[in-house]
């Protein structure tokens, strides 16, 4: 008699986001199992397996797998019995977007700045600011609502969420930010946040270059005023995201490593 199989899903990301959506499970053979999985996504996933094996021996020992976007049924392993007895097992799976097998670092980018040419923006609150960015790798520009908004990196769109009206300056209204998220080649994640309701240009799976016009700025969310909130970070499996600081090119041979609070920047 085979054990029952179990098979917890989970997911991280940095906010509370669109579930992923990849699945994962075994097809059984006589004396194991194949093990699947099937990326929905418009983009590269990794998943990240952990077993509880009984009387099951892998084929792999390799556990975390990088999935292409939209494919099914991909065969990671399988499950052999090692003897003649019962056998099964169960698994934790964790998915994160992009390839995150090289994390090298990406620190050599330089970023444009999240809007349009010629525009100059004051940045309210920069790395480790001490209103709500302590620890954290993210920039606040003072815009009016209805800000042209624009992608400080190219990637493909994986996340839009557009549809929230509610702003207010409590943290109660963190889950009401309007926001769009873009997956870069290298595996990070941009976040452009706080949007105005149905302010988002571009969708899920869209392909975007540096420095077109993505959507509009807003006052969504946990907010004291009109702004954009702008950050990168790095998905890591089955706890909080990281943010990385950035480089922003400012013209000509101008690349600064990071923008201070209360002053102004134009974009060239």
């Amino acid at each position: 008699m085979r054990f029952f199989i179990i098979v917890f899903f989970l997911s991280s990301s940095l906010a509370s986001s669109q579930k992923i959506d990849v699945t994962s499970g075994a097809v059984p053979f006589d004396g194991g199992y194949d093990y699947l999985v099937t990326n929905n996504e418009p983009v590269p996933v990794t998943v990240k397996l952990e077993f509880k094996l009984k009387n099951l021996q892998s084929s792999s020992t390799q556990r975390i797998f990088v999935i292409p976007a939209y494919a099914k049924n991909v065969k990671v392993l399988d499950l052999r019995m090692i003897k003649k007895d019962t056998y099964g097992y169960n698994v934790s799976s964790y998915y994160v977007y992009g390839d995150q097998t090289n994390s090298s670092s990406t620190s050599s980018f330089e970023y444009h700045l999240p809007y349009a040419r010629t525009a100059s923006y004051r940045v309210s609150q920069g790395y480790n600011g001490s209103s709500s960015h302590r620890g954290k790798y993210a920039i606040d520009f003072s815009m009016r609502e209805g800000t042209p908004v624009h992608a400080a990196r190219g990637g493909t769109v994986i996340e839009v969420k557009q549809n929230e009206s509610i702003g207010c300056t409590k943290p109660k209204c963190l889950e009401y930010a309007n926001y769009i998220r873009i997956l870069h080649s290298d595996g990070t994640i941009a976040e452009y946040t706080h949007l105005k309701v149905n302010g988002s240009l571009v969708r899920k799976g869209d392909q975007v270059a540096i420095d077109d016009h993505i959507g509009y700025s807003g006052n969504t969310g946990w907010t004291t005023g009109p702004h954009l909130h702008f950050t990168v970070y790095r998905p890591r499996f089955g706890t909080s995201s990281k943010t990385i600081p950035v480089k922003f090119w400012l013209g000509k041979s101008v690349v600064v490593n990071e923008l201070k609070e209360n002053q102004h920047y134009r974009k060239p």
